[in-house]
């Protein structure tokens, strides 16, 4: 009986320890992905102005255009299948609720691409670059976190 005891008790310590660490390895991993994806949302904010306004008069801009709005879809896709340890799912679950809207809007700018129907106004009705500006006040809350 002693034996059964002694032994649930270390599977579970040992099973306890395991996850601790797991947690920590996450940590370790997730702050650096995390900034980097933050990072590649402000870049993407600075770049499709130019992206857009070249694309209105010129095909291979448009082209360029659908790119850049297909590889900030697919960061967020891969962002948003992050693990992240306990310490940082709430600021995670703050930035996966901005990616929909940030996904929402490029979605809809997207179509407007294919369709031919870029205007000058419709970056800014899109909502895209209002919603990134959010971004940097949760890259600051991840890193003091992760201090």
């Amino acid at each position: 009986m002693k034996k059964t005891l002694l032994a649930v008790l270390l599977t579970f310590s040992v099973l306890s320890g395991c996850s601790a660490v797991e947690d920590v390895t996450n940590g370790i991993n997730y702050v650096p992905e995390a900034t980097e994806y933050i990072n590649d949302v402000q870049q993407f904010s600075k770049d499709i102005p130019a992206l857009a306004e070249n694309a209105i008069s010129e095909q291979y801009a448009r082209a360029e255009l659908e790119k850049a709005l297909q590889d900030m879809n697919a960061d967020i896709k891969d962002f948003n299948e992050l693990a992240p340890p306990s310490v940082f799912e709430d600021v995670h679950n703050q930035v996966m609720e901005h990616n929909q809207s940030l996904q929402e809007g490029i979605d809809k700018y997207l179509g407007a691409v294919k369709n031919g129907e870029i205007t000058s106004d419709l970056l800014e009705q899109s909502g895209l670059l209002d919603e990134i500006a959010v971004y940097s006040d949760l890259l600051n809350e991840i890193k003091k976190l992760g201090e």
